[in-house]
């Protein structure tokens, strides 16, 4: 029984074969992957949002209103190479953040209790795929 050609070489057939399946691997492994690097992002986002919350609390125990200028709160929130400036408010929401990069278009904000939410343009279906599809709305928490 001869496997291989008197040279013991690959056929054209054969290669082809082994680069479709390469392809087809890939193909199901790279959305998998920009999704958990997402994913990892929005986390970046909640931290910022949830430390925003925390200066809005003091604030607002000091002064008897939330802030309205991020400026006015005791915190420094580093840049972002992923987001927006995050913008805080007096009434809820009272801080948001927004991601318009890289195909993505969506909006995280936080309210008094804590809650984050999700409002996702691009994508379709972003928030769903970050965690974002609990409670009423797009929860992510």
């Amino acid at each position: 029984m001869r496997i291989f050609g008197k040279n013991g070489a690959f056929t054209f057939i054969e290669l082809i074969f082994v680069v479709v399946v390469i392809g087809i691997l890939a193909g199901l492994a790279v959305p998998r992957f920009t999704h958990t690097i997402e994913k990892s992002r929005t986390a970046e986002a909640i931290n910022i949002l949830q430390t925003l919350r925390n200066a809005q609390e003091i604030y607002n125990f000091e002064n008897g209103a939330y802030a309205t200028d991020p400026d006015d709160l005791d915190v420094t929130i580093p840049a972002s190479q992923n987001f927006e400036v995050p913008t805080v408010a007096a009434a809820n929401p009272i801080a948001s953040i927004q991601r318009n990069a890289a195909g993505y278009n969506y909006t995280l904000t936080i309210d008094i209790n804590g809650t984050v939410k999700c409002t996702g343009v691009t994508p379709s279906g972003v928030c769903a795929r970050l965690g974002c599809a609990g409670g009423s709305g797009n929860e992510c928490n």
